[in-house]
């Protein structure tokens, strides 16, 4: 009965510890950081290079294509949407390692910094400088 006992409560235990991970998203909420409206990511984003702290840089054309370059000078492109709900989604990348899909950007009251997520809670990059147009000649 011990051993039922015993075995029972470590089950009880990894599932609340499993319960318990937080994600970028639910820290950056906590800490009061703002998620950007259609608007607010529209005037980030689009016919802007955002360079990242990653070293990336992204330009986002008028038209919907987006163009990104690292620090080795490797670069790809893309397709970029922003939704009404104000998700920035980017597609039709011509790189393995740039997948399809749609991010929340919240601005981070505490860094003050803007912050891309992922659909799963997950830091993609951090927004380091926003430059009007496309002073890289993309």
């Amino acid at each position: 009965m011990k051993k039922l006992f015993n075995l029972c409560f470590a089950a009880l235990l990894v599932f609340m510890v499993a319960g318990c991970a937080v994600t970028d998203e639910a820290r950056l909420r906590d800490s009061g950081a703002m998620l950007l409206s259609a608007n607010e990511v529209r005037s980030t984003f689009v016919g802007n290079t955002v360079v990242t702290t990653d070293g990336m840089n992204y330009y986002f054309d008028r038209g919907g294509v987006a163009i990104a370059k690292g620090a080795y000078g490797d670069a790809s492109k893309g397709n970029w949407n922003i939704t009404s709900e104000g998700l920035l989604c980017l597609t039709n990348w011509n790189s393995n390692y740039a997948p399809s899909e749609c991010y929340k950007l919240f601005f981070d009251n505490v860094s003050q910094q803007r912050k891309v997520v992922d659909m799963n809670g997950k830091t993609k990059f951090t927004v380091l400088n926003i430059l009007t147009g496309n002073p890289n000649n993309f």
